[in-house]
Parts: C-alpha cells; structure tokens; sequence
C-alpha cells in the first residue's frame, strides 16, 4: 500500500528538481526521491530504441551501479529480455526474478555480475521518435520481493518522472542557451546517438538554410559525420555549428557563418592574441615562429575582416567569440545546483485528517 499524500509530495518534489537542477545532476535526485516511497538497492533510467532485434542506448543514467553495468549490456544486450518485455508493454511494469532474470545468459551475466536479483522495468513510448524511455529498479539477491501495490506505485510514478525529466532538458537547454549563445544563435540538444531531443525554431532555419527540404527528423549526414570526429566545431557553406558537453546530452549552437570564420586556425589565434594585447614578437615566440610571420598573418588577417586597424578587429574577434566560451557554459550549468536548488521535499501543513490519508491498494 502506499500514501496519496507521500506519492503528491514526491511527484511535486519531481517538478521542483526538474526546474532547478542542471540535467546531469536531475537523475541521481529524482531516484533518491522516489527511493523514499519505492525502496531499491540500484536502478538504470535512460532511453533507448530498437535496433535489428536488439536496442541501441540513446541516453542512460545509473544510480548504485559502476560505468561496467553499460559495457556488459552492449556486450549482452541481445538477451535483453527486461528492455524487449518493457517495450513490448509501454507504461506496464513488468516484474522479473531471479529465475526470469537467469534464463537468458546474457541477462543473465549482467544481473549476477552486478548482484543484481530482481528487477523492475517500466517504458514510456516518446513521442514523434523511435525511442523509448526506460527506467528499470533493482533490488539485491537477499532483498524482500517487489509487490504488486509496488508494480502499481511504479506504473504510476513513470510518466510523471518521464515528463519531469523532459521538462528538465529543456529548461537546461534555455539556460545554457541565454548563458551561452548570441541571440541570433539556434540551439538543439542532441542524445548520444546524435537524435535530436530538443530544438528551438532557430536551429530549425539555420540546419533548412544550409540544407533546403531538411525533413526535421535526423540530423543532416556531414552533420552526422562532423559529431563522430569529436571536433567542437565545424564551417559549413552558410552556418558555423559549435558543440559543447552537457550530462549524457550534447548542445549544438548554429550561428550564421561571418568574416571571422574565413581566418584559418593559425590565423585566428593569433588574430586572439594580438586582441589580448600580446605584441608581434610575444605572439612569434609562443608560436615558435619569426616576428616577420606573424605580421604577415596579420595582414592577411585584416585583409579577410576588411578592416584597418588593431581595434576594429578585436571588435570583430570578440563579438563572435565572447557568448560562445566552454567556460560560459559549464559555469551556467553548475550553478544552476549551488544557487537556485534547495534540497527539500516540498513542504505542506497537514491537518490530522490529511496526515491518515487514503491509501491506494
């Protein structure tokens, strides 16, 4: 049995994290929190889709479990038979013990490895994708069963942290954004797949100007190209998309592609440097180059800006660069947990009537 008043306070404290917690950080505090009314021992919540009779892991958050729980499923993951159960059956928990859990090896190998011995697994289909989200509890070999008010409790639990988890992402992308882009900049969040999970009308008009009839589905193929080499940034013929990490998701910042954008790399560090105020002979020793070098960069340097002089260009060089900084970013991202959330169940006066609430059975 559980409390109609213990199940509001939780699904209201969901709402109060997701609005205030940096996304990397939204996980591990909203599974402590359904902890208090759903005891398990570890837990795995992430999203994932289909994929030639097995899944592929778009997402994934673990809670009392080491990095090793993913790489023995990606090496198990075709005797899933929690993942297949959970997405053959949205917003149904399905149950499985130590005996269901042992007849796959693979699931098998990766339940026992990790002293895994029974498991609850709930999947919430999202929509216009081919993904779903996932959220399986774990309770250890000694450990009491899960119950049947437990698998309910669970089964109602699941779409609200779906919707509060979303909700999250997208706040964290509005402030990464305002901290972190120009205005004229577009910006979309993408899994570790590369689909996109959230994207402002923006970043929409920047990907169709570079590429007319882009559906709006996955992302464009030599943009597909430029995620997997790890580069933070890529020119493309009429837009400049920049990267940043942020939790399991990636941030995509589209802007229009300016003058500055034609200085090669050597160019624009040392375009940088004379803008900070190094002189010709400081910039050639840190480039290990000759004086004559640098200033010979730096006529080119005026040449693609079309400009004149040192403080015409630094203008130019830090207009573009200034709201696009790693740092601005991660610095945004982190406060969001020290200044804006306190960790504290939503709080209400009871009367004593409230406080013997019914209960669900």
């Amino acid at each position: 049995m559980f409390k109609l008043d213990e199940f509001s306070d939780v699904v209201l404290e969901l709402t109060v994290l997701a609005r205030n917690l940096s996304v990397d950080s939204y996980q591990q505090k909203a599974l402590s929190a359904v902890q208090r009314i759903l005891p398990f021992d570890m837990a795995w919540w992430g999203t994932m889709s289909p994929h030639d009779g097995s899944f592929l892991l778009h997402s994934s958050h673990l809670f009392n479990l080491p990095i090793s729980y993913i790489e023995v499923w990606e090496q198990t993951k075709c005797d899933d038979s929690v993942a297949k159960a959970a997405h053959g059956q949205p917003r149904q928990t399905t149950y499985f013990d130590e005996c269901n859990l042992a007849a796959a090896p693979g699931l098998a190998t990766l339940t026992f490895t990790h002293g895994i011995g029974q498991a609850f697994c709930t999947a919430e289909v999202v929509a216009a994708s081919n993904t779903f989200t996932f959220l399986s509890l774990y309770r250890a070999h000694d450990e009491s069963r899960f119950t049947a008010d437990e698998q309910l409790l669970k089964q109602y639990l699941m779409p609200h942290l779906s919707s509060s988890w979303a909700l999250s992402r997208a706040f964290e992308m509005e402030h990464l954004k305002a901290a972190a882009s120009p205005s004229e900049a577009g910006v979309a969040a993408i899994d570790r797949q590369f689909g996109l999970v959230n994207a402002d009308e923006r970043f929409h008009g920047f990907i169709d100007a570079e590429w007319p009839g882009w559906n709006g589905e996955a992302l464009p193929p030599s943009v597909l190209q430029w995620l997997r080499s790890k580069n933070a940034l890529v020119k493309l013929n009429r837009i400049v998309l920049h990267r940043y990490s942020f939790g399991d998701f990636e941030l995509l910042v589209a802007r229009t592609r300016s003058r500055v954008d034609l200085l090669s790399d050597r160019e624009a560090s040392i375009a940088h440097a004379f803008s900070r105020g190094l002189t010709y002979k400081e910039i050639a020793r840190d480039l290990d180059s000759a004086p004559a070098t640098v200033r010979h960069h730096l006529r080119m340097i005026y040449e693609k800006l079309g400009v004149s002089d040192k403080a015409t260009m630094t203008s130019a060089v830090n207009e573009q660069t200034a709201c696009l900084k790693r740092e601005a970013l991660i610095a945004r991202h982190r406060r969001l947990e020290s200044v804006r959330y306190v960790h504290a169940a939503p709080s209400r006066q009871r009367t004593e009537a409230q406080a013997k609430s019914k209960s669900f059975s």
